[in-house]
């Protein structure tokens, strides 16, 4: 159980940048981008985060036992339900509340940072299983 758990633990430092934020990196840093720009440039990473979600939760469906899976489809389930409820509060956290422009970048990334780290959660199940 240890050296399972220090493997994780390795694993997790030893991760570089993912071509995802690479690419969003890139788009950001185009120079003197307006509010809109950055957006969309964050926009396009969540959905391109969302694609590695599914895409994880497709191979695990196909690697997990079935019991297990259907816990991890429930899980998902409710993880949706969270995410839907929590876009609503950022959008009026940063639409509303704070409110300007300048908060949307922020609402965007909020939003892609929550489907990051489910799709990378479901990455290190599915690679858990390898070992």
């Amino acid at each position: 159980m240890v050296f399972l758990l220090l493997s994780i633990a390795t694993f997790s430092q030893n991760k570089k940048e993912s071509p995802i934020d690479a690419l969003e990196s890139k788009c950001l840093n185009k120079g003197n981008i307006s509010n809109a720009d950055m957006c969309n440039c964050t926009i396009q990473a969540r959905e391109s985060w969302d694609k590695e979600l599914n895409k994880y939760y497709n191979l695990l469906k196909t690697k997990l036992p079935k019991e297990a899976f259907e816990t991890l489809k429930e899980s998902q389930k409710q993880w949706l339900v969270y995410r839907d409820k929590e876009y609503s509060f950022v959008s009026k956290y940063f639409y509303e509340v704070k409110q300007g422009t300048m908060w949307y970048p922020a609402a965007e990334n909020k939003k892609k940072e929550m489907v990051k780290a489910r799709a990378v959660e479901l990455e290190e199940y599915y690679k858990m299983l390898e070992y």
